[in-house]
């Protein structure tokens, strides 16, 4: 008989035309399964850090949107936090004392401190102040200075 006339060599044939065998599905599977349970734990840590980033950056937003009402409106605004709410505020002023205008809620997880909370005045100029953010696993501030430029500070891992 010819080489090509064998049993085996027949069935590999007639395999590779009809698709996939099942031995070849199962081991591509487990494959596939050991690559997943290596690549879990590293990509973890980088949610971890994509969700800290976007925290601080809906808070720097919500400070450029104070800013944008004080200008647009001619009367000041300032930022606080309602730690009952886990929440931070937009406040008017009016009549001498701070309305609330908004409440936006934050993340459970981070905490706030700030040495004074930013207020914005009619013309753009704020009183100063720094925003500490922090979370388990980061930290990062967040400094509005007295002409109004809002910037953050570097990410660290704790």
């Amino acid at each position: 008989p010819m080489p090509t006339d064998l049993p085996f060599v027949n069935f590999l044939r007639k395999s590779a035309t009809n698709g996939f065998s099942l031995l070849e599905t199962m081991l591509s599977l487990a494959v596939l399964g050991i690559l997943l349970v290596l690549a879990v734990p590293d990509f973890y840590p980088m949610l971890q850090r994509q969700r800290f980033e976007n925290s601080a950056s809906e808070i720097r937003a919500l400070l450029e949107e104070t800013q944008s009402l004080a200008l647009t409106s001619q009367v000041s605004h300032r930022v606080g936090f309602d730690a009952k709410d886990h929440s931070l505020l937009i406040k008017r002023k009016h009549s001498g004392s701070y309305a609330i205008l908004q409440k936006r809620p934050v993340e459970e997880e981070m905490t706030f401190e700030a040495t004074r909370w930013p207020s914005f005045g009619p013309f753009g100029f704020a009183q100063s102040g720094t925003i500490l953010l922090d979370s388990p696993e980061f930290q990062t501030s967040i400094v509005v200075s007295s002409v109004g430029r809002i910037r953050q500070t570097d990410l660290l891992k704790k």
